[in-house]
Parts: structure tokens; sequence; C-alpha cells
């Protein structure tokens, strides 16, 4: 039997123009965005494209409120309405627009500007914006927002060089700094349901800030590329390792290459489980026991797959030529029965299958 990749346990395959760089689910539907400004909404109960639309890119990032999408690309922010695509309200911000949180009343987002002499950023924005597109304040902080975390009354950054460690805007205060038990650059960072904020770091430590103080873990000896948070943090590498904190068993995992993705999404037993896509000329996918890290099963893709969105019945994944898929528990679960009662999965038998559903959706 042929290696499985993921057309062969997709729900549905769909595409953008050009290399997907964000996703997100709400309801019923499905967004994604590329670099060249492609960005397109799906029924994921029916698979039908909704609206497209195209704009200059490269899309970088959103978040919702359930009815409207926020989204930043080049040096903008917009606001789209979920059901028909409509664009409510577009501004510019300086430099490169890079995160956006919806809280509440208002909207959250930062920019930075790169100089091309010292081959660094030297200079970012965090911006406060109404839910009416009008920018209500904006403050310069020191060194590249790594991360953006927020409630109504202000924006938690996770910053590099050269103010490592984070900043919390507010309207009453502005920027004030503070160091972290880790001083080595933030790389990324995401914030737990309950609020918990964790930075990972070039390091490969991990910062945790909650009301109770600020934990440093050590995930591992490399740059944290990837990090995701359930019960508790799980981490990516860029020397291939994958590692989970105390409350997920602790464990760590090699699983070669550059790990560009770590999320939890569906398994082979009904549950949940931390799926991981690593590159070494291709991506490969290891869906890990969230417990123990034991790999369960691998998947193979001849494109990079850095782009992840998950829920708690489906997972969306897009690659490098822009294709996207979207795995549901149900799907996922039929598909590898049928594998484990000897169906054939042929590449181009399954290609066939593929072209087949999506007719039958449209």
């Amino acid at each position: 039997m042929a290696r499985m990749g993921l057309v062969h346990i997709a729900s549905f395959v769909r595409e953008l123009d050009g290399q997907c760089t964000l996703l997100s689910i709400s309801g019923d539907r499905l967004v994604a965005g590329s670099r060249q400004g492609d960005i397109a909404c799906w029924s994921i109960t029916s698979g039908s494209e909704i609206w497209r639309s195209k704009v200059d890119g490269p899309c970088s990032d959103s978040d919702t409120n359930g009815k409207t999408l926020f989204f930043t690309e080049s040096d903008k922010i917009h606001a789209v309405d979920l059901e028909t695509g409509e664009f409510l309200w577009s501004i510019d911000l300086e430099g490169s627009t890079d995160f956006v949180r919806f809280a509440g009343s208002g909207i959250w987002a930062t920019s930075s500007v790169y100089n091309i002499e010292i081959q660094d950023y030297y200079e970012a924005t965090v911006w406060l914006i109404d839910v009416e597109g009008s920018v209500l304040e904006k403050w310069g902080i020191e060194g590249r927002a790594w991360s953006l975390a927020s409630t109504q009354e202000e924006a938690i950054v996770g910053l590099s060089r050269p103010k490592c460690g984070y900043a919390v805007v507010s309207s009453e205060s502005g920027p004030e700094y503070f160091p972290l038990g880790n001083d080595s650059p933030v790389t990324m960072g995401v914030v737990s349901d309950s609020g918990v904020l964790y930075l990972g770091h070039s390091d490969g430590g991990i910062s945790e800030i909650s009301e109770e103080g600020i934990f440093t873990h050590p995930a591992g000896s490399s740059a944290i590329t990837s990090l995701y948070v359930s019960d508790d943090w799980v981490a990516g590498m860029d020397s291939g390792r994958v590692s989970s904190g105390d409350r997920l068993g602790g464990w760590s995992i090699d699983l070669g290459g550059l790990v560009d993705l770590v999320i939890m999404g569906p398994s082979s037993k009904g549950d949940v489980c931390v799926w991981s896509s690593s590159w070494t000329g291709e991506s490969k996918l290891a869906l890990l026991d969230k417990k123990s890290g034991e790999v369960d099963f691998e998947l193979f893709h001849g494109s990079r797959i850095e782009v992840g969105f998950s829920t708690d019945r489906a997972i969306a994944l897009g690659d490098s030529r822009g294709n996207i898929f979207l795995i549901e528990q149900d799907v996922l679960l039929r598909r590898l029965q049928q594998i484990d009662e000897g169906e054939d999965y042929d590449e181009r038998k399954s290609l066939l299958r593929r072209r087949i559903r999506d007719l039958r959706r449209e």
C-alpha cells in the first residue's frame, strides 16, 4: 500500500492562489488567505465556496467575533462580513501588519518596520481600533511584536531584541516593559482559554505568565518554531523535537526535520491528539498521543504545511501551494477503517474519489 497522504483522509480539498498563510474556522465557515492576497470562505457542511476576494497580500493573521472577520495583510487591516464577504472597512497601518485580536468593544493590532541596512525590525506599533474601523490610539514599542494577547483593557506583547521580555499596553499607562526568567528573544506566543500567556524562546525555553507569576519551562535546546496550548503547552523546535508540558505528561520526541506546526486535532481513536508537521524536503505529519507522545500514525505530503486551525471535531491545514485540507473526526475514522479493511489507496484512485466528492458538493 502506498504511503498515506492528506488527500486520503480529507473531507474536502480546496485551493487558493498562492501559499496559504492564514486559516480560521468560525461555526460553519472555513476561511483561508494566501501570501498572494487571495482570501476565500467555504461552508464546512456543504464544501461549497461562499465568497472569494483579492487583496494585495500577504495575508498574515485573523480573528473573528463570529460575524465579522478581522484580518491583516501587507500594511492594512480589514473587516469582512463572514456571511457575504463584503468588506466593511479597511485602514492603513504603519509598516507591515503582524497580529490582530478582537477584544469585545475593540480590536488590537501590531505592525512593524523592517530596516534593510541592519536587516532587522527596528520599530513597532501597537494599535487600538474600534469595531467601526477608527483608530482610537497607537503606541510605539521597542522591538518587534512576536505574539499578541489581549483583553478589552490591555494588550500583552512578546518581544525580541532589543527589549527581550514582554510589554503590557493599556490606554491608561501606555507600554510597560517586563523581564522574563529567560533573556533569549521571544520567537512566538499563544494564550490559553483561561488567559495564561505562553512565550517560546530562541533557546528552546517556554515562559508561562499568569496571575500566579512567571514560570520558565525547558522544552529543548533549539528555537521554538511552533507553540500550541490545550491542557498544557506543546512546542515544536527547529531541531525536529516536539515536547509537552507536565500536565500533558512532560514527554519529548525527535521527529526529524524542522517542525513547522504543532496543533491539537482529531485522532484515530475518536478523541484529540497532537498533529505535528515537520519538513525534510516533504512534510511529515505525525499524529501523537497527547499524554505519551507516542506516534499513532504518519501522513506525508509533498508541499510544506505551516498553517493550521482546529476545533473540537475538525482540523484545517494549508500548504505552500495553496491547497486547503479539511479533516473531520468522523471522516478520519471512516477513512482509517477502510484502510484497515484493506481498501487500496492508490494515489490516482484517491484523487479520482476527491474529484467526485468535490463535484457532489458543488
